[in-house]
């Protein structure tokens, strides 16, 4: 399992939104809301909740031959 957190200090509601065209135009499926949801495409799964100032993301299923490192970069990107 791999835990991010990450900083959000920008307008949540902004940041899911553009999450959500971001999952749909990359073939990612995201459920949920602006508090938490899920994720999964490309092989990787996880969750997300917003926790005071920063999100927490939790892959709980990954492709054994894709780094953590390249995850948690695209992560940082798709959620910011």
């Amino acid at each position: 399992m791999i835990s991010i957190k990450i900083s959000q200090n920008q307008d949540r509601v902004r940041l899911w939104e553009l999450a959500k065209a971001r999952a749909k135009s990359g073939g990612v499926k995201l459920s949920g809301c602006v508090a938490s949801g899920e994720f999964s495409g490309k092989g990787i799964t996880g969750t997300f909740k917003t926790q005071g100032d920063f999100l927490n993301i939790t892959i709980t299923k990954k492709p054994f031959f894709i780094p953590e490192s390249a995850i948690k970069s695209k992560l940082q990107a798709f959620f910011n």
